[in-house]
């Protein structure tokens, strides 16, 4: 049985992994104001958390009627296997921005340890693959004409870069509350696309994340959901807060608010969750821009459809059958 002492050491040693990357060329991952409901899409450690089979879809269309403006898909699931002593889940994610398309692939196990009184520690790993698609044909280069980019490390062709991914995550999961942190892209390998005479090999880096949620009682039909997540990779950090109420797991309303710093994005994001039958979850977000970007754009539209199939469904206690030997 783990104690504390080996939480702490477990997180220290998860901490000090984080900074090798630091000299990254990085980016911070895609966005979603719907990260309270299914952290596992970041981090491996919350596979078996829903006590479940967790299934769901993600749809993000960021800066609506702005040229190039990204989109962004999840499909994602993931079940608790208590045979397996913890959680498996995949997921697979698309986001297009521009002439820029990244795909990723990822399939991860999730160890849970129970401690006591509720309490538990899980710690996971994703790996998979990332397949990247540069369109030259959309690309505009500014000594560029027509059919020709007049750019060494470009190409006007459609190409493709593969490359392995891998994710660590650790999280502390109880009833009221669950704390993660995870760092995405450890293996950090370049894509590579052949421009006229020269290549172009781009490095993304990893991000850092950490992820705080829970759920407080207010009398005998209300809830609050506070959430915070901070990301970093070690270049620019962003924060997202949220504050949601609900009734009686009928329906959820809130708001999160997103920002970098004072020069780059910010956004307002008003939030509901509707759950018509039980386990079942539909959530609607339309972040609001606060900064210059508001001008040039509509907003953005995200929305999830989220269903858990208990276990009590699908392991079912065997019948008892009375033997007369122990009578």
């Amino acid at each position: 049985m783990f104690d504390f002492k080996d939480i702490f050491r477990l997180v220290s040693c998860m901490c000090f992994m984080c900074m090798f990357g630091f000299f990254a060329y990085s980016q911070i991952q895609p966005n979603s104001s719907h990260y309270m409901y299914q952290p596992q899409l970041t981090n491996p450690a919350f596979y078996g958390s829903k006590n479940g089979l967790n299934l769901g879809v993600n749809y993000r269309h960021q800066w609506a009627k702005l040229d190039g403006q990204p989109r962004t898909i999840n499909i994602f699931a993931d079940a608790e296997i208590p045979a397996a002593h913890g959680g498996i889940g995949f997921n697979i994610t698309n986001d297009q921005l521009g002439a820029f398309n990244n795909t990723w692939l990822n399939i991860g196990y999730a160890f849970i340890q129970p401690i006591k009184d509720k309490l538990k520690i899980a710690i996971g790993i994703n790996a998979g693959v990332n397949i990247s698609q540069l369109d030259g044909s959309k690309l505009v280069t500014p000594q560029g004409t027509s059919g020709d980019l007049n750019d060494d490390f470009l190409s006007n062709q459609k190409q493709s870069s593969f490359k392995p991914n891998l994710a660590l995550g650790i999280a502390l999961m109880h009833k009221f509350v669950e704390i993660g942190i995870n760092y995405s892209n450890l293996i950090n390998a370049k894509d590579k696309f052949k421009g006229d005479l020269n290549t172009l090999k781009p490095t993304y880096g990893g991000v850092f994340q950490t992820y705080v949620t829970s759920k407080v009682s207010v009398g005998k039909d209300f809830k609050l959901k506070p959430s915070v997540q901070f990301s970093t990779d070690f270049k620019e950090f962003q924060t997202d807060f949220s504050v949601l109420a609900g009734y009686k797991e009928y329906v959820y309303l809130g708001l999160n608010v997103r920002g970098y710093n004072k020069k780059a994005f910010e956004s307002l994001s008003p939030i509901i969750n509707i759950i018509p039958v039980k386990n079942l979850n539909i959530i609607y977000s339309y972040d609001v821009n606060l900064n210059k970007l508001a001008k040039v754009n509509k907003g953005t539209h995200e929305v999830t459809l989220n269903y858990i199939l208990p276990n009590s469904k699908m392991y079912k206690s065997p019948k008892i059958i009375n033997n007369p030997r122990f009578l």
